[in-house]
């Protein structure tokens, strides 16, 4: 049995989503924050999150999904959406966490999935959250860093003519986007993490391979598969893990190492 609470809370403006709780005697308990890619919502394409929150909350763990500003139910228009602003999208929701009787304030983990890997990342050095498990995650914007030095080209939004935005995907991103990215240096986030984090990513993922020219695998301690850094490949799988034995996979991986890494915690305190 689970609980689905409905909630709402502020950056920006309104922000909006769903926090799942395990059963009354299984609190209070360890929670993930999740945060989705580029374009993702708080369900996540053939409602991953919504399944995966499901499955965690009859093991005893909390799950809050919510939609960015910007994006889903939230407040705000897409172009205005950049990773500072998702990254302090969640902080908020890290802090809106803590203050909840039902959660244990220090058994936290993010949750990437795609591009929402540099989102969990990010987030995770500045609350000093140190588990993270990432899904198919992409650290790089090929765009955001304008590959063969040809920057994507702008014009005035249909509707917001001062803002200056690009299609992508049935939605505009805005210029500010590409301006906050240039600011950010993913290699040294990456090499001042010193928590412990999960990745699978699937062998049929040509995004993921591109990630693979930019990304020295054999150099990254997320990537290096000891106990601490725990990597799966996943055979067949593509960036979305669209089938049902796929997804299973993917979740029963991310499932047994949040258990694990939180069981070990409360055997330690």
């Amino acid at each position: 049995m689970y609980y689905e609470t409905f909630f709402e809370l502020s950056d920006q403006g309104k922000l909006a989503g769903i926090l799942h709780l395990p059963p009354p005697s299984m609190r209070p308990c360890p929670i993930v924050i999740y945060c989705p890619g580029k374009n993702g919502e708080r369900y996540e394409v053939h409602r991953l999150a919504v399944k995966f929150a499901r499955q965690l909350a009859e093991l005893g763990i909390a799950f809050l999904r919510f939609d960015y500003y910007g994006m889903g139910l939230s407040d705000g228009e897409y172009h205005e959406m950049t990773t500072s602003t998702k990254v302090s999208n969640i902080k908020k929701a890290f802090q809106y966490i803590r203050l909840q009787p039902e959660i244990l304030p220090d058994e936290v983990a993010y949750l990437g999935f795609s591009d929402g890997a540099r989102i969990a990342l990010m987030a995770a050095l500045e609350t000093g959250v140190d588990r993270i498990a990432l899904w198919s995650p992409l650290f790089y914007e090929f765009a955001g860093n304008h590959p063969n030095n040809k920057p994507p080209r702008f014009w005035r939004h249909p509707i917001y003519p001062r803002m200056m935005v690009m299609p992508w995907a049935g939605l505009w991103v805005g210029m500010n986007f590409y301006y906050d990215l240039k600011t950010i240096n993913i290699e040294q986030k990456i090499n001042a993490y010193q928590g412990e984090s999960l990745i699978v990513y699937g062998d049929d993922d040509p995004l993921i391979a591109e990630e693979f020219v930019h990304l020295k695998t054999e150099a990254c301690h997320l990537y290096r598969g000891d106990d601490a850094h725990q990597v799966y490949k996943v055979a067949g799988a593509g960036h979305l893990f669209t089938s049902r034995a796929l997804e299973d996979r993917l979740m029963g991986y991310t499932a047994d190492w949040l258990c694990k890494k939180f069981a070990l915690r409360t055997n330690e305190g």
